[in-house]
């Protein structure tokens, strides 16, 4: 029985000392969960302002006024009582 506590014990010493914690490859330099050295990729030329943002922007507009009147159609048909 002692002997095989002694052998965990050393087992569990190897591992913590070892570094068998950090199991990352080598060369690998981590802050938080994110590689050193990699950005979000931008774009210089982006411009929110823009007239084809504004246009984007009313396509979505538009968008979604037609699918908050189909939701509400969609409503009244199902017959939806929020106070059962």
């Amino acid at each position: 029985m002692r002997s095989g506590f002694r052998v965990a014990a050393a087992l569990g010493s190897l591992l913590v000392l070892g570094g068998a914690s950090d199991m990352r490859p080598p060369g690998t330099t981590v802050y938080g969960n994110a590689p050193i050295g990699h950005l979000q990729p931008h774009n210089p030329k982006f411009s929110p302002a823009s007239a084809a943002d504004q246009i984007e922007q009313e396509k979505m507009s538009q968008f979604n006024a037609e699918q908050r009147k189909l939701d509400e159609e969609l409503d009244r048909r199902l017959n939806i009582c929020s106070r059962c």
